[in-house]
């Protein structure tokens, strides 16, 4: 989600200013997505943009202590940036997500480089990783037919949210929790980010109020498996 030209390794104001600037445009939902249906109480966080050395860590010890799972919609260039991290979440039983290379405005990119941004992601990922994604997280929430067509050309499933925290909004303290746990359903897919430092203080709570709600944390693909059955 978003539309900034992100930089791997940026003071936690500046990315908070850059990805509040570029984000303003985005709609409040993405289409008309709804939560998948499943038996129980599981739900997909998809944490995206990282991973990033101040952030992402705090994510993952908040996932582990829970026990709990999520889906790393990552950048090529973090991922080259912060190799350890993106070994880690893939180490811990995560799942991890193209989210291009250098996070560029989709709408400002044609079919071919769109292709060349999510190869370069795909490669250091697996130069680091050793891991193929399954899924594509799009950099601005909408993708084109033009672009969607490549990116299913290209192996991809297009990776949709159904519960958008509007973390990328620089929201007051308390309102991603308001946001999320007001919102949550059995099969939602919850778009949060690594990149906003200020509200990733907030989901390691977020996570356990989640949790001792009922419900399970998981990755895309596990809740998507899931609702095929």
């Amino acid at each position: 989600m978003g539309k900034y030209p992100f930089l791997p390794v940026l003071a936690g104001g500046l990315i908070l200013l850059l990805g509040a600037r570029c984000h303003a445009a985005q709609p409040d939902v993405l289409e008309n997505h709804q939560p998948l249906s499943v038996d129980g109480k599981e739900i997909a966080i998809v944490i995206e943009d990282g991973p990033l050395p101040q952030t992402t860590p705090l994510l993952l010890d908040a996932l582990k202590n829970l026990g709990m799972k999520a889906t790393f919609a990552v950048t090529g260039k973090n991922v080259a940036a912060n190799p350890d991290i993106a070994r880690r979440i893939v180490a811990e039983g995560h799942e991890l997500a193209n989210h291009t290379f250098s996070h560029p405005d989709l709408t400002g990119l044609n079919p071919e480089d769109l292709v060349r941004e999510m190869r370069a992601a795909e490669e250091a990922i697996m130069r680091v990783t050793g891991v193929k994604p399954r899924y594509f997280r799009a950099t601005d929430g909408v993708l084109s037919d033009a672009l969607r067509a490549s990116v299913q050309k290209e192996g991809y499933e297009v990776l949709e949210y159904t519960l958008d925290t509007g973390d990328w909004r620089n929201p007051p303290p308390g309102e991603v929790s308001r946001v999320i746990l007001t919102g949550v359903t059995p099969g939602s897919v919850i778009l949060v980010h690594d990149s906003f430092p200020k509200s990733v203080k907030e989901l390691p709570s977020i996570f356990d109020t989640l949790v001792k709600r009922g419900f399970l944390l998981c990755t895309a693909s596990k809740l998507r498996s899931l609702a095929s059955h």
